[in-house]
Formats: structure tokens, C-alpha cells, sequence
């Protein structure tokens, strides 16, 4: 085999695999079991083992490459532990380990932050549509499936989620509610660890329930009343119904809270939006005048216009929507979006309290549901042993090895809606995992500061204290005033 030589830091020599391959060929784990298997040339997986994913081709098995495996496999190297790369060929990239070369795992390419798991989705789900979701949401959900998991299973969640505590909210009156909640079929409770039912209601305050699983009325009625009748018939019977559903682990928040400081219902009339393509629509844009309070910030820049409003202090408790609308299209500026630049948001407002001009706030209303792909999606940021059938392990959940069976997460579902008006925000976020057995094998002047949000803006609701995202989003197309005017008289 021939090598180079590479001259690391001034000091160490060390020898590099040149043309390891000859081609550009698909390489996967299989090629090294003997027998030999060749790789698939499509991705579906219809069995998975100790090895990986396995599919059919042509009558014969070939083998599907996971991060478990990794391009060097096949040419006599090992998969880095780490994802620090020292060198890079046509092959892929390197690193060096123990004093030995090894291939880096398909995992080590996703550039999503850990430390940004609030904006992950956003990221991923990029396609300039109003999108919505619930980071909190997610958040308990995993970290409840986090709690029944093992092994990597465990070790893949906890590096997506991390171990940051979970603040405590009690859910007030039919304003703010956070419920948990595991639906366990009844045939298959005894199964399922005393253990893990005992943290999910000491740690989430969880209902535990036994169901038949007839249908999914029960659990549908259950996500209703927890989202004050806004999200309705979430999952199907047939999803319940299937044999091999055992349990399923649900989140569900909601927030119908109203303005501190109020828009005149009189003031909201159709104004000109600026869509991403260049185009122009009326949108039905609400109106707030004159504003000198603490409960109204703002900044603005050459990159951004800003705006936060607070909401209705409950319980000491204190919501505020912020808008960030970037001078450029809201789709690039959302691929970096990052938690350290709302932090730098954060200290450049200003309470509109203590500017020496009152301010005029513009925003469209807006209305709208959206379907998180959230089993892809977490694929994507490395969440993969949960999802397969031979490989999850959560035997911290139920009985698995005893009772020869083991569980894997099949459905993976989040669904969020949010309506933003004159009176304040209501909004409702479920995330739910659905769990399957398979069997082994400011003094006035006279001209105001205007902040107007009239082109494509993300958003984002949160505890103003702990700094908890409970909702973020986009809004590409807010309201049409063509739609709404009738309603106004107008």
C-alpha cells in the first residue's frame, strides 16, 4: 500500500493512506463479515442486527452503512470514536486514533450545535413555509424516553438533549398547562418496570394510564383536554390499534395568554407585506401607538429589526414574544441562527420606557398548524439506535429481556398551532413518541420611533426568566386582510 508522509505540528510524522480505493464505490460494514456481503445501492432497511441495516437486492442480502459503520471499514480501517478530522481524501475523512488511522462516521456530518437544540428543527425544516414548534415540548419528551433508555440508545439522546434540568411550570386555570402523560396498553402493563412508571410521575408529574387500545379516542380526548380543545384527534386508530403498540409517551403544552399592553381592535387594517420572493401582499396588519413601557421592547440595526412584547404575568410567570425580522431573506438568516445571538439580542434592547420618543408598533396577525417530520428530523441530529427495531434499548422501561422482547420508538409526532391577534397569543404544542415490541432476533417628542414587521420574521415565545422556549416559528405569509376585513366592518 503506498503511504505519505505528513509533517503534524513541527514535530509528528505520520503515515497517511493514499488511494485506498480504486473507485468510487459504495462501501458498508457488510464487506468485512465473512461471508462477504455487498452493499445496497438504495437505503431500505428490511432487517437490522448486531452488524447494522440489512436490505434486498436482486434475491440476495446486502448491507445498508450506519453510523456504526463508516467508509473505512472496508478498506481495513476502524470508525473514529471522535469526530475530529486530521486529514481528508477522496475517500472521506480522517482522524487518528491510538496512533492508528480511522474513518469518520456518517454521524460526525451533521452541523447542528448541541448547545442549540432549540433551534435545531428550524434549521433542518428550512423550506420558507410558516413553520411552528415546541423546543420544550420536545425537550420532555425525550428526556422521559431518555429515562427508560441504555447504551447508546441513552448515549445518542442525551447528546442531542444534554442533561439541563427541567423547569417545573403548574399549569394555571385554562391559561398555561404542561401535562406528561404514558397511555400503556393494558395487556401489557405488567411488562413495563415499576421503576420507570415511578419517575415519570415523581419527576413530569405524568399521568400513567392503562388503555385497551380499541381506538384512539381516549388518547385523543386526553391530548384535547390538555390543549384546551385546540388540537384535536391527533393520532389514528389505526396507530393505537396495532398489535405491536404497547405505550405511548406524550407531552402537551398550551398558552392562551393576552397582551400586557393591548392593540385597539379599531387600529388593525391591510398594509403592505414583503414576501421573501419579492413579491407583495396585503396583510392584516394590527396596530399599537404610542408606546412608553417596560412591557415593549425593541431593537434595531443594518441585520435586524427586533420587537418583544410582553404577555399576561401569571403566577409569577412572565411570557414575552420576541420578532426577528432580518434584512435579508429569512431563510439565510435562519440556517445560523443561534442561542448566543439571541443572547446578544438580548442586551442591545431597549425598554420603549426609556427612549425619548414614544413608539408605534406594526405586526401582522397570523393563524396557522404545523407537522414537525420529527422522527427524521431527530435522525438527522443523531438520535438513531431509538428507531430501530433490533437495536433500541430501553430496558430500563420495561421488562424486555425477560419477556424476549424489545421495544423501539415507530412513531416519533409533533404537531403545533398558534393564533396571534389583537388580544394575545394561543398557542398548542403535542409531541408524543409511540413505542412498538418487536421480538428479538420614555419625555415625548413629536416624531415617534416606528417598528414596523412587514416582511418574513422568525419568532419566539418564551419564559422571560429561565429563558425557556416554549414556541418558535417563522411567519413567511401572515394573514390576508383580503380574508379577514369582513370581519372588521371594514
Amino acid at each position: 500500500m503506498k503511504n505519505l508522509t505528513l509533517l503534524l505540528s513541527g514535530l509528528v510524522f505520520i503515515n497517511i493512506p493514499v488511494c485506498l480505493s480504486q473507485n468510487n464505490d459504495k462501501h458498508c460494514f457488510s464487506e468485512t463479515l465473512k461471508p462477504s456481503y455487498p452493499c445496497c445501492k438504495g437505503n431500505k432497511v428490511v432487517y437490522t442486527d448486531k452488524d447494522g441495516d440489512w436490505g434486498v437486492e436482486d434475491g440476495k442480502w446486502c448491507g445498508i452503512g450506519n453510523e456504526d459503520s463508516c467508509f473505512s471499514v472496508a478498506l481495513g480501517y476502524s470508525c473514529c470514536e471522535s469526530c475530529q478530522v486530521i486529514y481528508t481524501d477522496k475517500d472521506g475523512d480522517w482522524g487518528v486514533e491510538n496512533g492508528k488511522w480511522c474513518g469518520m462516521k456518517d454521524s460526525c456530518t451533521s452541523d447542528i450545535s448541541e448547545t442549540d437544540f432549540e433551534f435545531s428543527f428550524l434549521k433542518i425544516e428550512n423550506n420558507e413555509n410558516n413553520m411552528l414548534y415546541s423546543p420544550l415540548s420536545i425537550e420532555y419528551a425525550l428526556n422521559m424516553l431518555k429515562d427508560g433508555a441504555v447504551g447508546n440508545t441513552y448515549d445518542e439522546i442525551d447528546k442531542v438533549i444534554g442533561n439541563r434540568k427541567l423547569n417545573n411550570y403548574t399549569s394555571i386555570d385554562s391559561n398555561l398547562l404542561l401535562a406528561n402523560g404514558l397511555y400503556i396498553r393494558d395487556t401489557y402493563y405488567k411488562n413495563v418496570r415499576k421503576e420507570y412508571i415511578k419517575i415519570l410521575k415523581e419527576k413530569y408529574d405524568a399521568d400513567v394510564v392503562e388503555d385497551e387500545f380499541e381506538d384512539a379516542k381516549n388518547i385523543n380526548k386526553w391530548i384535547e383536554d390538555k390543549t384546551l380543545g385546540i388540537i384535536k384527534d391527533m393520532l389514528s386508530d389505526e396507530t393505537v390499534k396495532g398489535p405491536d403498540s404497547v405505550m405511548f409517551l406524550i407531552n402537551a403544552l398550551t398558552m392562551d395568554l393576552s397582551w400586557d399592553c393591548k392593540f385597539d381592535f379599531d387600529r388593525t387594517y391591510g398594509e403592505t407585506f414583503y414576501l421573501d420572493s419579492g413579491e407583495e401582499m396585503k396583510a392584516t396588519m394590527m396596530f399599537n401607538k404610542e408606546l412608553s413601557t417596560e412591557s415593549v421592547s425593541y431593537h434595531i440595526d443594518d441585520n435586524v429589526t427586533v420587537l418583544t412584547m410582553d404577555l399576561t404575568n401569571f403566577d409569577k410567570i412572565n411570557f414575552e414574544f420576541m420578532a426577528i425580522m432580518p434584512n435579508q431573506k429569512l431563510s439565510n438568516y435562519v440556517k445560523n441562527i443561534s442561542k448566543e445571538q439571541i443572547s446578544q439580542i438580548d442586551k442591545n434592547l431597549k425598554f420603549t420606557s426609556d427612549v425619548p420618543s414614544t413608539v408605534n408598533v406594526k405586526i401582522p396577525k397570523f393563524k396557522f398548524n404545523y407537522d414537525l417530520d420529527l422522527k427524521n428530523d431527530l435522525i438527522n441530529l443523531g438520535i438513531k439506535d431509538a428507531f430501530k427495531k433490533y437495536i433500541a434499548d430501553f430496558s430500563k422501561m420495561a421488562l424486555t429481556k425477560e419477556i424476549d422482547e424489545n421495544l423501539y420508538v415507530d412513531e416519533a409526532l409533533h404537531t403545533a398551532d398558534i393564533e396571534f391577534t389583537e388580544k394575545g397569543v394561543k398557542a398548542a404544542a403535542v409531541s408524543i413518541f409511540g413505542i412498538t415490541r418487536a421480538m428479538t432476533a420614555m419625555p415625548r417628542m413629536i416624531n415617534p420611533i416606528n417598528i414596523v414587521i412587514n416582511k418574513p420574521f422568525m419568532f419566539i415565545i418564551r419564559d422571560k426568566s429561565t429563558k425557556d422556549i416554549w414556541f418558535t416559528g417563522t411567519v413567511y405569509k401572515p394573514n390576508s386582510w383580503e380574508d379577514d376585513h369582513a370581519s372588521y366592518g371594514k
